[in-house]
């Protein structure tokens, strides 16, 4: 779409002049020198400014052009304002004699740095306890997967018979998201524009999981019905922050919370939030030209890539990850000339739930 279209400072400092000659009688602006050619462009100037002034005020009426400002005004009239920065939490797994009093208070630090502190107290039971922990700063940094190690931070007043090493549980540690910036939010007061509410469209359900997740995190969503069952939404999902997009199940319980939620789900629909299962696609490579360590790498990453691209969960309508897109793939790695591709040997098929996702890559 064309923007204002702004006139320079030489169109206007000939309208200027014609102003002056069509006003006075005999006056000749174009003929050097004299005061109207001077007086002109003093015109053309000051209307200059007018014209920059316009041009801005012409792109705030829009919210593909509008400034902060005014953007947050457009948001504002549909209801969404800026979802703003959130701290990951979850469950640590600690050592601890059995019946051992932990308080809440405690903190731990990853191997990044992120620190995080325990939110209750808790008692162990057996020889270990769960200790519910948020992360000290907001922000996707303290998003965590179930396993990683943590460790108590020196300096603190630590009852006798806890372990000063501890693994993030089952469910990870997740909802930490950064604060939604400028041009994501553009996309989502132009997308809810685009696709107003409809009281439970797919659309919908991929809005209220994205904003479930927070900025950035949702990488596609999938929303479908079962079989025989109108009232029950089954809604897949993606995610960018997390290995192989698929989600850890601290952020499937957000995004079914979140569309739980009566202000949102539709009266007689039932949610079932879920992840997808992983659909593991080896690759072999034969004859690959030249063959060196970095153009392994190289190829390496292009398949990643083309995973990331091109992978879809399937529905009740099973979904085709073609071969030809690895090869794709392989062919734009930096320095590649010639190979041949091995496996897959047909079109990967990815049928309910599953999500085609990167195995292991060989050569021959």
């Amino acid at each position: 779409m064309a923007g204002y279209s702004l006139r320079s400072l030489a169109e206007l400092g000939v309208k200027a002049r014609g102003f002056l000659t069509q006003s006075i009688d005999g006056a000749v602006a174009s003929v050097w020198a004299n005061t109207f050619t001077v007086i002109g462009k003093v015109i053309a100037l000051l209307d200059f400014e007018h014209e920059l002034r316009r041009r801005w005020l012409y792109d705030q009426i829009f919210a593909s052009r509008a400034d902060d400002l005014w953007l947050d005004r457009h948001g504002f009239e549909l209801g969404l304002t800026r979802i703003p920065a959130s701290a990951a939490s979850g469950t640590i797994l600690v050592p601890a004699i059995h019946g051992l009093v932990v308080p809440s208070g405690l903190q731990f630090r990853g191997a990044s740095g992120a620190t995080y502190t325990t939110r209750t107290a808790e008692i162990a039971d057996g020889n270990v306890v769960a200790l519910p922990v948020e992360a000290d700063e907001m922000g996707s940094a303290g998003n965590l997967g179930a396993g990683f190690p943590v460790a108590l931070v020196d300096d603190q007043d630590v009852p006798a018979g806890l372990g000063e090493n501890a693994v993030v549980d089952g469910q990870g540690l997740a909802g930490g998201a950064d604060a939604e910036q400028r041009e994501a939010f553009r996309a989502r007061i132009l997308a809810r524009k685009r696709n107003p509410p409809q009281g439970g469209s797919a659309f919908d359900y991929g809005t209220w999981a994205a904003e479930a997740l927070g900025p950035g995190i949702l990488r596609r969503a999938y929303v479908d019905s079962f079989s025989n069952d109108a009232r029950s939404v089954w809604l897949c999902f993606t995610v960018n922050d997390q290995p192989d997009g698929i989600p850890v199940p601290a952020q499937v319980d957000l995004v079914q919370a979140y569309c739980d939620d009566p202000i949102r789900r539709p009266v007689t629909a039932r949610v079932f939030a879920l992840a997808p299962i992983a659909l593991p696609v080896d690759v072999r490579i034969s004859g690959l030209s030249p063959d060196t360590l970095d153009i392994r790498a190289s190829v390496e990453e292009e398949i990643a890539a083309t995973f990331v691209d091109r992978a879809e969960v399937g529905t009740s309508v099973a979904v085709g990850f073609s071969r030809s897109w690895i090869q794709e793939g392989i062919s734009r790695a930096t320095g590649e000339e010639r190979h041949e591709l091995l496996l897959p040997a047909a079109t990967v098929i990815a049928t309910a739930g599953y999500l085609p996702v990167l195995g292991t890559v060989s050569y021959a």
